[in-house]
């Protein structure tokens, strides 16, 4: 059994078709048949349900695949760990953030961090808790830095506070609304405003109804459901809608939004921002250095309006 052939597999397995599977692997449909069909032989068992309309893993397929992405993982992970030992200073961060991580405190940690490591790679993408953490446990992922309503205890992997943001109901710049003195939760209920929420994932309807709850009101039912974030910034944009947003975007990308922050008469309730990894794992140098730039980029990070003392009253 050859690396390259658990690597075929994984990537048909996730393809759908060995056509696609190819492509994507720059190489030729044949060559993959082959590849494929002689780890079959090897093992003695079918890993692949070929039909007229693409390919699926059988049982023994899928257990295969997962233990194929974990193999490929721990092969990353020690290729960090030698270029370390080399003194190169370079090897390669996969990271998941949710997407207002990635529009604000993730970019300004790479770019801080490529600056003194330019060798090391970043394969970045999106996702939400809890969607994320099947590849954080399965090594697809060096971390996860997500919006979380709590920090879970989970054996297998491990939760880092980073910052705690604050929700905020954002509206179009021009909206009734907008520039209006200090709002309340009740009083945003009343009003029958249309809202959008953000929803990946179950936790994204978990936070509107927690924050609405928690000022001890009960969520409007007017809602729009959208799973891609682009999406509800266009429809609060070009609407009067309102939809929640975390402050630390404001801080950021002020400027850049169409959207802005309505004045509340009371502070909102915390909700953390923290990295996920695998437990009981040591993470390779070049990781554990990102996460110390990760720490050293959100501590200069604070969600715009609050006072240094409610600051550290969340903190504590």
């Amino acid at each position: 059994m050859k690396l390259s052939q658990l690597r075929h597999l994984v990537a048909v397995a996730e393809a759908g078709t060995i056509r696609q599977a190819a492509k994507n692997l720059y190489l030729s449909q044949s060559s993959v048949t082959t590849s494929l069909h002689q780890l079959e032989e090897y093992l003695g068992v079918e890993l692949l349900h070929r039909t007229a309309h693409g390919v699926t893993p059988t049982a023994a397929g899928k257990s295969l695949v997962v233990r194929a992405k974990v193999i490929e993982a721990e092969l990353r992970q020690a290729r960090n760990d030698l270029e370390t030992v080399r003194g190169a200073a370079a090897g390669e961060i996969r990271v998941s953030a949710s997407p207002t991580v990635a529009m604000a405190l993730l970019p300004k940690a790479v770019l801080a961090f490529k600056r003194t490591r330019p060798q090391v790679s970043f394969r970045i993408q999106e996702g939400v808790y809890p969607d994320v953490l099947p590849a954080v446990r399965m090594g697809e992922l060096d971390f996860a830095i997500c919006l979380v309503p709590e920090l879970p205890h989970d054996e297998e992997l491990h939760f880092e506070l980073l910052l705690r943001d604050y929700l905020t109901p954002a509206v179009r710049a021009g909206h009734p609304l907008a520039g209006r003195g200090r709002l309340t939760m009740s009083e945003l209920q009343r009003r029958k405003l249309d809202w959008v929420i953000y929803r990946r994932g179950p936790s994204g309807r978990d936070i509107y109804e927690q924050t609405f709850r928690a000022a001890g009101v009960d969520p409007p039912k007017g809602t729009i459901e959208c799973t891609s974030f682009a999406c509800v910034l266009s429809l609060v944009e070009n609407s009067d809608c309102v939809t929640l947003l975390p402050t630390q975007l404001f801080a950021e990308r002020q400027s850049k939004l169409g959207v802005v922050a309505l004045r509340l008469a009371s502070d909102m309730p915390p909700w953390n921002v923290a990295v996920i990894s695998r437990a009981k794992h040591h993470l390779a140098p070049v990781c554990a250095e990102f996460l110390r730039e990760l720490h050293r980029t959100a501590a200069k990070s604070h969600p715009p309006g609050r006072s240094a003392g409610a600051r550290r009253r969340a903190i504590n």
